[in-house]
């Protein structure tokens, strides 16, 4: 019950979930968007009781180092983790890749290039520059194709992806809903300790509004029914 969208635009990363989620037999609405001191993004997909056990352990594993300093050694940490917790659950689960993650942050933490890398469940991550994943994947994947533009910037790609997973929620997939959580991680030549920005919730809900206006209005607007 997850829709997870990450895409790299021309000076950042944009990371955007939306919030159902089932627990047990019942359905509860909170942000899947993990932080790390507010400077690395993560967000899972996969059993929930599997990925509430991989954050514990990540957070146990980051307190144990005192730290890190590099996109690519917190990206190690989760590959290691997801690599354990498959061990022990997929034959259980009956599920090969009972979690995977998205991790999204700037090369030094502090400074650089926003990057994104996909963390299989296996046990390894690649580098990415569109993640489309959760159940509601296959029905966002042909509306992101056409609405996200590498050469645009980040921000406009953040209300873009926001459109997406508001488009998808509910009606086209009763497993996605919620108002859709969305961030931006700007490419930082210098350090900085603001790295990750959200979008605003009053900005996320006109972009709601939109949506529904479109999904009432399409036929029209692709030329269907005369205006």
């Amino acid at each position: 019950m997850t829709l997870i969208i990450g895409f790299r635009a021309s000076n950042g990363v944009v990371l955007g979930a939306d919030r159902k989620t089932l627990r047990g037999f019942e359905v509860e609405y909170r942000r899947k968007i993990y932080l790390y001191q507010n400077r690395i993004a993560l967000a899972a997909v996969g059993l929930t009781g599997v990925v509430d056990d991989f954050y514990d352990l990540l957070q146990s594993e980051i307190e144990r180092r005192r730290g890190i300093n590099t996109l690519y050694e917190f990206k190690i940490i989760a590959e290691d983790i997801l690599a354990e917790l498959t061990r022990r659950y997929a034959d259980r689960v009956h599920e090969p890749s009972p979690a995977n993650v998205v991790v999204a942050g700037l090369e030094y933490v502090n400074m650089g290039k926003a990057k994104m890398y996909y963390v299989h469940g296996e046990g390894y991550g690649e580098f990415s520059r569109f993640i489309c994943i959760g159940h509601g994947g296959p029905y966002a994947l042909s509306l992101a194709k056409f609405l996200l533009d590498e050469r645009k910037s980040v921000e406009e790609n953040a209300r873009r992806v926001a459109y997406i997973i508001a488009w998808v929620s509910e009606d086209v997939d009763t497993t996605v809903g919620g108002i859709p959580d969305v961030l931006i991680i700007r490419d930082r030549e210098k350090e900085s300790q603001q790295i990750i920005k959200w979008l605003s919730e009053d900005e996320v809900r006109k972009i709601m509004e939109k949506v529904r206006k479109d999904k009432k209005n399409l036929s029209k607007l692709l030329g269907f029914e005369k205006t």
